[in-house]
């Protein structure tokens, strides 16, 4: 559909339904912000939005209609006087395209549920086919910010009952689940309002409705053409259910937010359970949750009198919640219900012993600046501090500092592979209440960085912040980050995959895993098998047939020795022939010197000592 018959076919029918419903918006959201949804190049293509300086009122709305076509209005419904207090909380339920209408609906009445069972609820609005919007009046109209970290636990709570049917991680409709969002409650971050057109040949309505009406409608059921024939029948749903939850306050439904222990140990990043349950699956084994348990109780990590079924629901509860976070959790469940370390399985028997390394004092006192500014008063102060972390972990750094200037950049001293990346530090008392991701992106043209960090104390409002880290290209690395790269002795080299937009704890886990099961534990278990395995074939050849019946112990003769031994020791894995190739290197290497190649060809080897 073009302009012209947007501006001559369309907009008179648009005009009449605004004369008809303004006054049942008026009386519902006087007063409020008005953003104005309008399509200047036609229907399917992207709306363009304006947010006008007159306050909501019937004629507002019609006049906008006429002056700058526009089809939807969107608010975030604050009070007159102070456009940081909300009078309505709102939660947007959306789904991947082709969703049955049915698991939209699944999941409003899992919202509404949870909201029961806090004395409270919401007014349900078919969204005109953008799914279903829940607003949730409040007389005492919260401020947005304490509002928002409620709605996140609200619905954390939802996803953790119902995983298989929903999520809470923003865009990303290809996973099949229906997704809630919370983060159009502050200030300029806006929604459709009820009864708001939707921009489509059918003009959909935004409509509200009771909940006895949930099964019998689907989202886009009513549109202008019909609205006149449901207001006669039903009159401002809105308006009504409004009225009937009028005596909500935010202020008790708060204080009444008593979550279930095993829901509260489950909340936290790492509570007993979930830290127990980590630490006994870091060998990379799967185990049910009653196996867990009962390692846990054997290591004095869980009170005695835990039961499987905490251990069960504290888990599962968690992951929902780390997803719903966007957040990748540390564990997850496999399909025959068991938990395992969120890395690639490893079931390799652990032959070779880990290095153990330890802090150095100069580590040590990086890591203790870094616990004193992190969450001082003195931002400067943690600015040298990061500035000096990134120094000790192989980066030329640089503290800038001052107005408009970024805090500092550093600068990884790898030669052809270096690469740079800029710092942004914000300091807090436990949170970064501002972190402005944008504001971490903000110089890296003008420095010619290849990546942007940004660095504090830790972060909430998670689900919000990922999506701006996203959008701007940046990694948020907690204080904690640094001091695990620290007192772990990382290097600019290994921590180049840390720099992806996101949260860099989510890769420092993944860092973590490889050093202890990755690559170099596979080579090193496969050097051990090939020497053991080899020297064993070697003495049975001496003592039977000396060297002219000796077999060559090339790569396929080592692999089907280390794939028996692995076979064993119960594991499931098998070796590679570059797994081979590189302990044949390291074996016959000059400084290791416990091997030998046969020949010019270095096609076999021979063990020159166990």
């Amino acid at each position: 559909m073009g302009v012209r018959e947007v501006d001559q076919g369309v907009q008179a029918r648009i005009v009449a339904y605004y004369e008809t419903v303004a006054p049942l918006i008026e009386r519902s959201f006087a007063g409020a912000p008005i953003v104005v949804t309008a399509f200047p190049d036609g229907f399917g293509h992207p709306p363009l939005y304006r947010v006008l300086g007159t306050p909501l009122s019937e004629c507002a709305l019609i006049d906008a209609c006429r002056r700058y076509g526009a089809v939807g209005f969107d608010t975030w419904a604050p009070l007159p006087t102070d456009v940081d207090r909300l009078r309505f909380a709102r939660i947007l339920i959306e789904a991947p395209p082709k969703t049955h209408p049915d698991k939209l609906k699944e999941a409003a009445l899992a919202v509404r549920a949870a909201l029961e069972e806090l004395k409270l609820d919401a007014i349900a609005l078919l969204g005109g086919n953008a799914g279903i919007a829940l607003w949730i009046p409040f007389a005492d109209a919260p401020h947005a910010e304490p509002l928002r970290a409620w709605l996140h636990r609200l619905c954390a709570r939802v996803i953790a009952k119902n995983p298989h049917l929903l999520s809470a991680e923003p865009n990303s409709h290809g996973d099949g689940l229906v997704h809630l969002h919370v983060s159009s409650n502050a200030r300029g971050r806006y929604s459709a309002m009820p009864y708001s057109l939707r921009g489509a040949d059918d003009l959909a309505v935004c409509t509200p409705i009771r909940w006895s009406e949930l099964q019998a409608l689907d989202d886009g059921d009513v549109t202008a053409a019909t609205i006149a024939t449901r207001l006669a029948r039903h009159g401002d749903v809105f308006a009504d259910e409004a009225a009937r939850l009028a005596e909500q306050r935010f202020a008790n439904a708060q204080d009444s937010f008593a979550l279930p222990i095993d829901f509260m140990a489950a909340w936290q990043p790492r509570g007993h359970i979930v830290t127990a349950a980590v630490e006994i699956l870091e060998d990379g084994k799967a185990r049910a949750a009653d196996e867990i348990l009962s390692e846990a109780l054997r290591r004095k990590l869980v009170p005695p009198n835990t039961t499987k079924k905490y251990v069960y629901s504290a888990l599962i509860e968690y992951i929902a919640r780390q997803l719903g976070r966007g957040r990748k959790p540390p564990i997850v469940q496999t399909a025959d219900r068991r938990f395992r370390i969120n890395e690639p399985p490893d079931d390799w028997p652990d032959l070779v012993p880990q290095t153990q390394r330890t802090i150095n004092a100069q580590a040590q006192a990086l890591i203790d600046r870094l616990d004193a500014t992190a969450t001082g008063n003195d931002p400067a102060a943690f600015e040298f501090a990061v500035c000096d972390a990134f120094a000790h972990l192989g980066f030329l750094a640089t503290h800038v500092g001052g107005h408009k200037a970024p805090d500092g950049y550093a600068d990884a001293q790898l030669g052809v592979l270096g690469y740079r990346v800029m710092l942004e530090c914000k300091t807090g008392k436990d949170v970064v209440t501002q972190p402005d991701a944008a504001e971490a992106a903000k110089y890296k043209d003008a420095y010619h960085a290849d990546y942007c960090a940004l660095v504090g104390p830790g972060y909430g409002e998670e689900i919000e912040l990922l999506s701006e880290l996203r959008t701007h290209g940046v990694t948020a690395f907690t204080a904690g980050d640094l001091k695990t790269l620290l007192s772990i002795d990382s290097s600019a080299y290994e921590m180049r995959r840390l720099f992806v937009p996101g949260f860099a704890a989510d890769v420092v886990g993944d860092l973590l895993w490889d050093r202890a099961h990755g690559e170099s534990k596979r080579v090193a278990d496969v050097a051990a098998y090939v020497r053991q395995a080899g020297w064993s074939a070697q003495r049975t050849a001496g003592e039977e047939g000396g060297p002219a019946d000796a077999p060559r112990l090339n790569e396929d003769a080592a692999m089907l020795m280390v794939d028996e031994a692995l076979r064993k020791a119960g594991s499931a894995q098998a070796c590679t022939r570059e797994e081979v190739r590189l302990a044949f290197e390291y074996l016959t290497n000059p400084l290791i010197d416990a091997a030998a190649w046969t020949d010019d060809t270095r096609t076999s080897i021979v063990i020159t000592r166990p």
